[in-house]
């Protein structure tokens, strides 16, 4: 998924450098600024008008003398908290963006749910962490659910498809054909265990497998949903059919013909 959004931004005219060293200085230039990096004892520089460097996110907790009542914070300041989102004061939950976890905001609306629930009654409910999709509205988007293959692998004998977004009628319609869907299965239980897309609507289509995946839907069950056509999400109907005939499944119902 990096390599593709990476390849879709350097044909954009964007530069792009990756494992470039070390940065060692910025110097002020008549138009922006220069930045002095090094790798393997070779110094080099690239220049630009304005330079954004993300170096992590901290916690805006230092005003809330969270000490006074007992919660812990960790080095950046974000509250420890345990899988019911209760802090180190028993009776002080924490929810969203303040536990440094997903900061999201789906995540942190969850994470609302189960912190509340356990503060007004005995905690017993814990986050769900089985089905959490992310991803970015950058051009192309990106997205992803569940595991990745070299995850999936770990404890699983996986089938993987990938679908390209320049085979796909809708995506052609609209001049969209830069990126791929791709579907990992278990083999024995036939369930999907992740998707990754790159790719216009990346985000959207990842949702509808985020879905099957909290349903525990198997991927041949998932093939038969007959999706509208042509859309965006028809990538996942194809996808699915191609896990399930690697399944050697046969589908008594071929919602993919139209895009064969």
């Amino acid at each position: 998924m990096s390599a593709a959004v990476a390849a879709a931004f350097r044909e954009s005219g964007i530069v792009v450098r990756e494992n470039f060293g070390a940065i060692e200085s910025f110097e002020k230039t008549p138009t922006g600024v220069r930045m002095i990096f090094s790798k393997d004892g070779v110094r080099s520089s690239a220049e630009a008008a304005l330079a954004v460097i993300a170096v992590g996110w901290t916690a805006n907790t230092a005003a809330l003398n969270l000490a006074a009542v007992g919660v812990e914070t960790n080095d950046r300041g974000f509250l420890r908290v345990d899988a019911y989102l209760r802090t180190s004061a028993a009776h002080v939950f924490a929810a969203g963006d303040v536990t440094g976890r997903l900061m999201l905001v789906p995540q942190a609306i969850q994470d609302g749910f189960v912190a509340g629930t356990n503060a007004v009654r005995d905690a017993a409910m814990t986050l769900p962490n089985d089905v959490a999709p992310i991803g970015s509205f950058t051009d192309p988007e990106y997205a992803q659910v569940g595991l990745t293959e070299k995850r999936a692998a770990e404890k699983h004998n996986v089938v993987t498809t990938i679908v390209r977004f320049d085979s796909t009628t809708r995506t052609i319609i609209d001049g969209r054909t830069t990126g791929f869907c791709k579907l990992i299965v278990d083999r024995a239980t036939h369930k999907i265990l992740g998707c990754h897309v790159v790719g216009e609507r990346a985000v959207d289509i990842t949702q509808i497998v985020a879905i099957a995946i909290a349903a525990g839907m198997r991927v041949d069950e998932f093939a038969k949903v007959p999706l509208s056509f042509p859309t965006y999400a028809g990538i996942l109907g194809r996808a699915a059919a191609s896990a399930t005939r690697q399944l050697n499944h046969q589908l008594s119902w071929q919602p993919n013909n139209l895009e064969n």
